[in-house]
């Protein structure tokens, strides 16, 4: 079997999203390349071998650069196939939200190499059968950022994303009831912590209770019981004008911390300058979505921030 898919990928300044790759795995063989605001991937060898490298590349790709790279064109041995059958998961339809705000954390140091796929794969697939549950896990994330979810009430998103940190904690390091040490360990581990709490200040919540209105919002939406100091006790009680960007707030920062934790258990560390500048771009969201006086940090950010106060629109 030979396959050739061509995807569509988010416009971006730095059109370079990858560097050409060789393909070698086990009986699959093939490159990558990117053509103008095109990734290609030509694979050929065993059928159902091809298919799985060809899903691997495709969700590492996801975890790269934050989002499933649109398929334009299918082919099949020579012939042309509807792009709709590479939609074997509903979760490989990223929606317009995570598509629009997706930052990449590598640029164009892409690794599609045997090992990183093997790693991958390992990670994935524990499930069930080897006393694990990262398996449910990782398809929980990926769902989350689907088409079919965009309806889907923020808070329970977060809720989501939450429960997500708390069970990676628990499969990595070992059981334990500690909610709120779990989420810190994600997000702490992921990202600059003094970044985060300065979004959480931005929004009315002291850096110091940051943790506990995350661990108190998470048993808030799972089990249906109000509790004070959580997210959207903090939502309901504020009266700026952040009020009701908090839950999207940490749904970004905690997907972000979340991407970052996955791709540092398959070997991939990840650039600081794009963690960096994915956190910035999250605050500098915040900043100009509520029209704040602080400045952004990301350039393009600061330009949009600066043509917004002189009168001018950017379309």
């Amino acid at each position: 079997m030979r396959i050739t898919v061509e995807f569509e990928t988010k416009p971006n300044v730095n059109t370079n999203i990858m560097q050409p790759q060789n393909i070698n795995f086990r009986n699959v063989s093939g490159n990558l390349i990117q053509e103008t605001k095109k990734f290609v991937i030509f694979l050929e060898g065993n059928a159902e071998d091809v298919i799985e490298v060809f899903r691997n590349i495709w969700e590492l790709a996801f975890l790269y650069d934050g989002y499933f790279y649109k398929p334009c064109k299918y082919n099949v041995d020579g012939i042309d196939v509807n792009v709709e059958k590479l939609y074997f998961l509903s979760y490989y339809k990223t929606g317009k939200t995570w598509r629009n705000c997706a930052s990449t954390l590598v640029g164009a140091d892409k690794d599609f190499s045997e090992k990183r796929i093997l790693d991958y794969t390992e990670f994935k697939n524990k499930g069930r059968t080897s006393g694990e549950m990262l398996k449910s896990l990782i398809n929980s994330y990926f769902y989350i950022h689907s088409e079919a979810y965009e309806a889907i009430n923020v808070n329970h998103r977060l809720s989501l994303l939450l429960n997500i940190c708390d069970g990676f904690v628990i499969n990595i390091f070992g059981s334990n009831n500690n909610v709120k040490a779990n989420i810190a360990k994600v997000i702490g581990t992921a990202l600059d912590s003094k970044m985060v709490k300065y979004g959480a200040s931005l929004l009315g919540i002291p850096p110091q209770k940051m943790y506990d209105a995350l661990m108190l919002e998470r048993h808030e939406i799972d089990h249906y019981i109000m509790k004070e100091g959580s997210l959207t006790d903090f939502e309901v009680n504020s009266k700026a004008v952040t009020k009701d960007y908090i839950n999207w707030y940490f749904t970004y920062v905690v997907e972000l911390a979340l991407r970052i934790a996955f791709l540092k258990q398959i070997g991939c560390e990840c650039k600081d300058e794009y963690v960096e500048n994915a956190l910035n771009d999250i605050n500098d969201w915040l900043i100009l979505e509520c029209d704040l006086a602080e400045q952004c940090k990301n350039p393009f950010n600061k330009m949009k921030q600066d043509l917004k106060q002189m009168g001018i629109s950017m379309k």
